[in-house]
């Protein structure tokens, strides 16, 4: 299938574009911050065109519509799953893709994966809707690059639709496949319920050290749960719920594979920015009480 090619090209171009950003000053200076590291953002671009690039921007608040749209796609989807299993007809996205593309790679996937990946991948970004609109506080005033905004309406959807694509030829198949939870599903649900939950826990503990939403652009030092060993500890969160989908689909979903891909590296790079604007903004002694010794940045005990 073409769409399944077309998807997996960008994340990884995506991934490469990641690199370059943290590696090219121009594009680390007009692209790469977002939210407080914008904010707060020295690193000014030393050519024109890179300043041009810079005044791209949009509110951080906007990032709930990841969420929001990522959550339609879901609806969306389940409809689409129901009205093939249920009544072996197309409905929207399966009618343009039967007009326009091939069934072609949607064999390797289970029904039993598709339907349990969608429902964990919908719980997501349920929990993340709720968590942008009532827990957390963002800084009226920060802003993120439009190419961030892009990316991630993009990613979220791609994501979705990438829990069921490539098995949507078993989905519409009568044949039952895979009808008891085994042991991979279980521990890919296990682990994917353990991360949602520090993650909550991580993201409710950022809020709280806004008192509102008016004091949203003071900022502290966070502490507690994964907060004692990571500096993005819910970034850290967010690569083991795609991990759990990885194992899930025991690694032959390559949509998901090339998503995981990216968090990693796309992570990796925002957290190796997150420490460094901590080590700007917070005296030594203050980083020295709140970073213990071996707090790595994304992943305990490698980076």
């Amino acid at each position: 299938m073409y769409l399944i090619i077309f998807i997996c090209t960008c994340l990884i171009l995506l991934t490469i574009l990641s690199i370059c950003a943290q590696q090219l000053h121009e594009l680390q200076a007009s692209v790469l911050a977002y939210g407080k590291l914008n904010l707060h953002n020295n690193k000014k671009p030393a050519t024109q065109w890179a300043d041009h690039l810079s005044k791209w921007t949009v509110p951080k608040h906007y990032f709930s519509h990841f969420y929001v749209i990522g959550l339609m796609t879901a609806v969306l989807s389940i409809v689409e799953l129901i009205s093939l299993s249920s009544f072996s007809k197309s409905f929207f996205i399966m009618q343009l893709l039967d007009q326009y593309d091939t069934r072609i790679g949607t064999h390797h996937v289970s029904r039993q994966q598709c339907v349990v990946g969608l429902s964990l991948l919908t719980l997501h970004l349920m929990r993340r809707v709720y968590e942008s609109f009532w827990v957390e506080k963002p800084s009226k005033t920060a802003t993120m690059h439009v190419s961030h905004y892009l990316t991630g309406v993009g990613f979220y959807g791609a994501m979705v639709i990438g829990t069921w694509l490539e098995g949507v030829s078993n989905v519409e198949s009568c044949r039952a496949q895979d009808s008891y939870v085994n042991m991979i599903s279980l521990s890919a649900i296990t682990l994917f319920l353990y991360a949602s939950y520090h993650q909550y826990r991580c993201h409710a503990i950022l809020s709280l050290l806004r008192q509102s939403k008016d004091q949203a652009s003071s900022y502290f030092i966070p502490r507690g749960d994964w907060f004692e060993m990571l500096v993005t500890p819910h970034y850290f969160a967010d690569i083991l719920i795609y991990l759990s989908l990885n194992i899930l689909y025991r690694f032959q979903n390559y949509i998901l594979i090339c998503g995981l891909i990216w968090t990693i590296v796309n992570l990796s790079v925002v957290s190796g920015e997150t420490q460094l604007w901590y080590q700007t903004h917070f005296s030594a002694e203050k980083l020295h009480q709140a970073f213990p010794h071996g707090r790595k940045r994304i992943i305990p005990g490698l980076y």
